[in-house]
């Protein structure tokens, strides 16, 4: 069973996870909830055209399974969970709420980080999946103190909110399912944007920071030479530690601990060797906006606050809880996994990154470019299936496979990259019906990885030319296949 499944594919850290993972050639899964108005394909595809952009190369497609991480089973279907069943041996399970208080246990982040996970959880006994892998975070130690070891979470020391709190119970329950086997927990510390791009998905934490930053300090006057003053005393020494990771690192580091056998069953910490400084925070994002003037005055808020100092006070809001310097994390055991990196530290210029994405995404604001995709190959395969059944899939995988590869015994992939794609198994028994499935071929065999106009092609030979055992409808419905082609797509010859 080849498929790993990944929930959270649509956060910032699950699409990061779910391309590099791509990238690396391990065959995903991913279980996506269908947005207002759009399906969860395009959800995944409209993310993975946008790493395409960036990376500069045409990626896989996983197979997506619709479903809802707070319904029973995560509502998938019988047929779902038989294909997870047959092709999938491993869980990744990201999806979580990152909201701090909750009114209730019914409300977030309960609701998703210990309703989800408890459904989750059911889809891997339900799909006989015993590898189970739990992107947690670094906070689940609350409030202890001193260096906190790679180990198993407890409630003892309490916790500063909800998130903390829910994130310590979702573990639990991982740890009780006794029908996994040694269950892995990957606990990154506070996510922000890419190292490289800065770009980010979520404004909240720093982000949330520097947009209020932003705002403060534009909307003071500036002197002659483009410089503001702001007058700003902060009730911190500027000494506090902050556990800061650029998304792209901390995809990195999981994707590599997926691809090391040793490190399954482990516990790990994410964290930076060198937590950034709030100090360094402020200096950085005032160079950036060319301004100066916050003051570090200790630990009690100004008793005479102007009114910018209220409205400051006034939104740091639930981010109050984590004034307090962060904590230090073990990471002896990450750090022992071979082809783990250290943290890149987050200097001036990765943080004038971050802020010049979220100029540029008006800090959330601005719309993002929905998928483009003339075809889907999922589309191009069902109709193939409704014309000919299996055994017209099986034709197509004959002519794109050719020679020795495509003679029966065969199994044969169907792999096309880039926009709509996607990855078909055909096993071409000696004796019998070929059968389809959608997904990587599970045992080595003949992969084919061909664009969408080949493939269509070849469809169009298979229903002109049918076999004597094909059904007799594959050429009274040879034309579903040739609706909306992409220009320049080959023709029948």
């Amino acid at each position: 069973m080849t498929h790993t499944l990944l929930t959270g594919a649509t956060g910032l850290l699950g699409g990061q996870l779910m391309a590099d993972l791509l990238e690396a050639n391990v065959p995903l899964a991913v279980l996506v909830r269908a947005g207002s108005g759009v399906s969860g394909r395009e959800r995944v595809e409209g993310i993975l055209q946008r790493q395409e952009a960036e990376r500069g190369l045409m990626l896989p497609r996983p197979v997506v399974l619709e479903g809802d991480l707070n319904a029973e089973r995560c509502g998938l279907s019988f047929e779902q969970l038989n294909w997870l069943r047959q092709a999938c041996g491993r869980i990744v399970h990201s999806a979580a709420s990152l909201q701090f208080i909750g009114a209730d246990r019914s409300e977030e982040p309960w609701r998703t980080n210990v309703g989800g996970t408890t459904h989750v959880l059911e889809v891997s006994k339900a799909a006989g999946i015993r590898d189970f892998w739990h992107i947690s975070t670094a906070y689940v130690s609350g409030l202890a103190e001193g260096v906190i070891p790679e180990a198993p979470s407890t409630d003892a020391h309490g916790f500063r909110n909800d998130y903390e709190a829910s994130k310590h119970a979702a573990e639990s329950l991982v740890r009780a399912a006794e029908w996994l086997d040694r269950p892995t927990f990957m606990r990154p510390a506070v996510i922000v944007g890419h190292s490289q791009t800065g770009a980010t998905t979520t404004y909240h934490g720093l982000m949330a920071m520097l947009q209020l930053m932003a705002v403060i300090v534009r909307s003071l006057p500036e002197d002659e030479k483009g410089y503001r003053h702001v007058p700003l005393r902060l009730a911190m020494t500027g000494e506090e530690r902050r556990n800061l990771i650029p998304v792209d690192w901390v995809a990195e580091t999981m994707a590599t601990l997926l691809q090391s056998p040793e490190a399954r069953g482990g516990i790990f910490h994410i964290a930076p060797d060198r937590p950034i400084s709030t100090r360094e925070i402020i200096d950085y994002a005032s160079s950036y906006l060319g301004s100066g003037g916050v003051q570090f005055v200790g630990t009690e808020p100004p008793s005479d606050m102007s009114l910018l100092e209220q409205m400051v006070y006034g939104g740091k809001g639930l981010y109050e809880s984590y004034e307090d310097t962060d904590p230090v994390y073990s990471m002896e055991k990450l750090l022992a996994i071979p082809g783990v990196r250290h943290c890149p530290p987050i200097d001036e210029a990765m943080m004038h990154r971050f802020l010049a994405a979220g100029d540029k995404d008006r800090w959330g604001k601005r719309r993002k470019k929905p998928a483009e995709v003339q075809r889907w190959v999922e589309d191009v395969i069902g109709e193939l299936r409704e014309a000919g059944g299996d055994a017209a899939v099986a034709e197509v995988a004959r002519l794109a496979a050719s020679g020795r590869a495509a003679e029966p015994p065969a199994t044969i992939g169907l792999e096309c990259l880039g926009a709509g794609g996607g990855a078909w198994t055909v096993e071409i028994p000696v004796d019998g019906h070929a059968s389809v499935r959608q997904g990587r071929p599970e045992a080595e065999g003949c992969t084919v990885t061909l664009e969408l106009s080949r493939l269509i092609h070849y469809a169009r030979l298979a229903l002109a030319s049918p076999k004597p055992a094909a059904p007799k409808q594959w050429t009274r419905n040879a034309n579903v296949v040739s609706a909306e082609l992409p220009a320049g797509t080959p023709v029948n010859t």
